[in-house]
């Protein structure tokens, strides 16, 4: 070596802090391209129908809520009370609730990126009790109709009109601006007919459009929900999971069972209106995306500081075994080809299967590397070798990739073994020697 091995050793050392700034940068690049795909996702979602949650049906009861208010006498100054009447409406939920859906599901693109849609089919039955009509004490029952409200995540889903019925009647729906205000949106209402007495069912059918989820809160004291798909990589979330499940490549199919006291949390969260923020409060199935190119380059490019440290610590150890000096700017276009690496890697992965982005990406840097070192080592052999070792950690660092719940242990094993191999490579070598001939 022509310098002291602690000089080079910092030179590296500044070398792998000047290429931090283009892995940096293709950081930023992969950032951008998944804000692009989020951004095509929402605004594909926002044109066909964005993710559903089914909330109901409930009755809305009319009643008279007497309350006192407190008043200061103008005359006395002394304070005083007197009661008023609020009128309002309170949910009634139903004592089953069967939901039974089916999911035609699709990939809609724009340009090279993509989200899951479904058109659904859904069957609702709701059981309400007699006595369904009575106030909560100590408000009494006023002369307007009770209201039957379903609730529905996004009304721009709805393919066709849905339908109502109670036994061979069917209920007529609200129109938008016939709805109260404080009901909130993306809300179905229909009238409940004046000689409605006693127990009934309420059947409902739905033809609703979504994408990435589906889910209903389980407002009844007792629910049962089927859902049946063709997706192959569903994600049950959400207050439950299904009790009983098949997934499978044809689809899936989620069974889920759950009452009143597993659900208190969802009904009283959805109060008297049947809205609920809280996703976590609802049965839920997801459209699983399998693992991007875009992420698999982001987790790949998390090695790439422990691939050119290799690779510069091997060049370092090839100068101080052979004495053979490698000037810092052959350290830096070495670093350089394997950042390229990493930006083809996400060029390819938008376009092609994440293996043969990767597989091709890496011929190519190899490649540049093997023929670039032939001729800086002034061998080929040499060239090739430093090549073929650059290969075979590419394809550890691929299998470490693909090992999610191995790959601590896989990388842990990696470092151990390489520090392990220069350190019984270097056994023999006396570096204070080597520090006097630098100097």
């Amino acid at each position: 070596m022509a310098q002291s091995p602690l000089k080079k050793i910092l030179i590296i050392a500044g070398l792998m802090l000047v290429l931090v700034v283009p892995l940096l940068m293709i950081q930023a690049k992969i950032n951008e391209r998944q804000q692009r795909a989020m951004l095509v996702s929402a605004q594909i979602s926002d044109q066909y129908g964005g993710e559903q949650t089914l909330s109901g049906p409930v009755i809305l009861v009319p009643q008279v809520r007497p309350y006192e208010v407190m008043y200061t006498d103008k005359e006395t100054g002394e304070p005083r009370s007197r009661v008023e009447a609020r009128h309002e409406r309170v949910a009634r939920v139903p004592e089953t609730l069967a939901i039974d859906g089916r999911l035609r599901t699709r990939t809609l693109y724009r340009g090279i990126y993509g989200t899951p849609v479904y058109r659904s089919q859904l069957n609702v039955e709701a059981a309400f009790p007699a006595g369904w009509g009575e106030p909560r004490e100590p408000a009494f029952r006023d002369e307007r109709d009770a209201w039957l409200m379903l609730r529905v995540g996004d009304l721009r889903g709805l393919a066709e009109r849905p339908r109502l019925r109670i036994g061979d009647r069917t209920l007529t729906l609200l129109e938008p601006d016939e709805i109260p205000d404080s009901l909130g949106g993306n809300v179905l209402v229909a009238r409940l007919p004046d000689d409605l007495t006693g127990p009934f069912t309420v059947s409902v059918e739905l033809n609703l459009n979504g994408s990435r989820s589906l889910a209903a809160l389980p407002l009844a004291k007792e629910t049962r929900m089927m859902v049946r798909g063709d997706w192959p990589h569903p994600g049950f979330t959400g207050l439950l999971l299904p009790a009983e499940r098949e997934v499978g490549d044809e689809g899936f199919m989620g069974r889920w069972y759950t009452n009143s006291l597993a659900a208190a949390g969802a009904i009283s969260c959805a109060g008297d209106n049947a809205l609920c923020p809280d996703s976590q409060k609802a049965l839920r199935v997801e459209l699983v995306q399998p693992v991007t190119g875009l992420l698999s380059s982001e987790r790949a490019l998390k090695y790439s500081y422990l691939i050119v440290g290799l690779t510069f610590a091997a060049f370092f150890l090839f100068e101080v075994m052979r004495r053979l000096p490698v000037h810092p700017m052959q350290y830096l276009l070495v670093g350089l080809a394997l950042a390229m690496f990493y930006l083809l890697l996400v060029a390819l992965g938008e376009h092609l299967d994440f293996a043969w982005a990767y597989g091709l990406g890496g011929v190519a840097c190899v490649g540049v590397i093997g023929v670039y070192l032939g001729a800086v080592l002034r061998s080929a052999r040499a060239g090739w070798g430093f090549a073929g070792a650059q290969a075979l950690v590419l394809a550890l660092i691929y299998a470490i990739l693909n090992a999610e719940d191995f790959a601590l242990l896989m990388g842990s094993s990696l470092l151990f073994v390489t520090l392990a191999t220069v350190m019984v490579l270097t056994r023999h070598v006396d570096w204070s020697a080597a520090q006097t001939r630098g100097r």
